[in-house]
């Protein structure tokens, strides 16, 4: 009998475990967790640990959990947005609320997969350290988890390298005055530095404050460069809008995927809601609001200052006392930031060599290898928009379109002890879902070879900062 996969329905699943014991994990928690999934992925049947182990009573709300999700998303892809806009032209604008929907759609299903995975297979009921991966190997198998795996890695690598050559972008704009002869090519060498001890620990626990702030700065920032390109557009030269090419627009199709992109995200943060399947609503929440900020943020940028007059990062188009307020704050993010998007990467590596978690001189020199090869390619590739949009059409792409609705299909077409389905969807929506896998497997693909054109294009090659003239400049 065919059947919808509704939060409701979700809900019904779900009171049938809805009560479980233990103490609630934050996010840190769970990424510095020494078993999490990994122990159980090897075992395929349905018993697994203890089915009231691990949970608590407490534990995020639908909208705290949306909150989390915004703080997650809604950070350095804002500042490129703008940018993003321009190179689409002002088709970006519904560019960016179908891709919304689509990402949205897929954030709910998702979801869904990690609630069916509760529901068969009991040793999911407990705090998991690597969730996305967890649903693609009981969904695609091994392949599926080595994929995802991956995705999530680099992924993450390329965000703390956007993290690392934004605040170098930061710290150099606002330190020229006092220090002009330090190049951002030689703040990158130092903040890389400077942060390196900091990679050395593990991600500060229970650290809920800091999501908040960061939104709070990402909004502040947004409030702040709307009123400074309104008060100052007469300063700037009259509007372009040039009809924008085929590479520009795949261009702002990646960078507008990396605004949206989180899903490597979901899994974990469902993981600390009290009510799992509650999830979908958070996802609804959240792009709701990421629309309400995004849709009037980029157009007003690009309408009053055009083609011609926005950068990569919309906070250098504006100036005054309350911009260089603002990229302090945002500077702060991302500078902790860093330290949290990188643990992921140090902890796996750790655990592929199999290194013990107890800090002492192979965990710092394997993490220090990890931020020489951050620096290095923050010195190869030094434009920030390179990495955001490789990154937003491969694999942001893949773990937003096309892996999501593959799983959830996968997880619910899968046989039950009496051979039939798990649960048949309704036709319409195995088209969107096939819809939405299509999409994003084309516009991944143009994005990505846009992306790297962009890279390995000939004049990218003179602003490396391996040239003693570009280092120094």
């Amino acid at each position: 009998m065919a059947a919808t996969t509704t939060p409701d329905e979700a809900t019904r699943i779900h009171t049938n475990y809805a009560s479980y014991s233990g103490k609630a994990e934050s996010q840190a928690t769970l990424a510095e967790s020494a078993d999490g999934c990994s122990r159980e992925d090897g075992d395929d049947g349905r018993a697994g640990g203890a089915e009231g182990e691990g949970r608590a009573h407490k534990g995020l709300s639908a909208g705290l959990a949306a909150l989390f999700l915004l703080a997650e998303m809604a950070g350095a892809g804002i500042l490129n947005l703008p940018r993003a806009v321009a190179n689409t032209g002002w088709g970006g604008l519904p560019l960016m609320v179908v891709l919304a929907l689509a990402v949205g759609f897929a954030g709910t299903r998702l979801g869904m997969c990690w609630v069916l995975l509760e529901d068969r297979w009991p040793q999911y009921r407990t705090p998991c350290r690597r969730p996305y991966p967890a649903i693609a190997r009981r969904a695609l198998g091994i392949p599926g988890q080595v994929v995802a795996e991956a995705s999530v890695l680099f992924t993450l690598f390329g965000a703390s390298t956007v993290y690392l050559l934004l605040a170098v972008q930061m710290t150099h704009s606002l330190l020229s005055h006092y220090v002009p002869t330090l190049s951002p090519c030689a703040w990158c060498l130092i903040l890389g530095v400077l942060l390196c001890p900091t990679t050395w620990f593990s991600t500060p626990k229970d650290f809920w404050g800091a999501p908040v702030l960061a939104l709070g700065a990402t909004l502040l920032a947004c409030l702040v460069v709307l009123s400074e390109v309104v008060v100052q557009r007469d300063t700037h030269e009259p509007p372009l809008f040039p009809s924008p090419t085929f590479h520009s627009v795949f261009l702002g199709f990646g960078a507008i995927l990396f605004a949206l992109g989180g899903a490597s995200l979901f899994p974990t943060i469902q993981n600390d809601m009290k009510d799992r399947s509650q999830f979908p609503h958070s996802v609804i929440l959240t792009f709701l609001v990421l629309l309400a900020v995004y849709l009037p943020f980029s157009s007003i940028c690009y309408g009053l200052l055009g083609d011609n007059g926005v950068p990569d990062n919309i906070l250098q188009a504006v100036s005054g006392p309350a911009v260089t307020v603002t990229q302090s704050f945002i500077l702060c993010h991302f500078l902790f930031a860093f330290s949290v998007v990188i643990n992921p990467i140090n902890q796996a590596l750790e655990g592929a060599f199999k290194m013990s978690n107890d800090f002492g001189v192979r965990r710092v020199a394997m993490r220090t290898c990890t931020m020489v090869v951050v620096v290095l390619v923050g010195f190869t590739i030094p434009d920030f928009s390179k990495i955001l949009d490789l990154i937003g059409g491969s694999t942001v792409t893949l773990m937003s379109f096309v892996l999501p609705p593959l799983c959830y299909l996968r997880l619910n077409a899968s046989s039950e002890l009496d051979g039939q389905p798990h649960r048949v969807l309704p036709m319409w929506e195995v088209v969107v879902l096939w819809v939405i896998v299509v999409l994003g497997v084309m516009g991944g693909v143009a994005s990505t070879w846009s992306a790297l054109s962009a890279i390995i294009d000939g004049q990218s090659f003179n602003s490396t900062c391996f040239s003693p003239h570009t280092f120094c400049a």
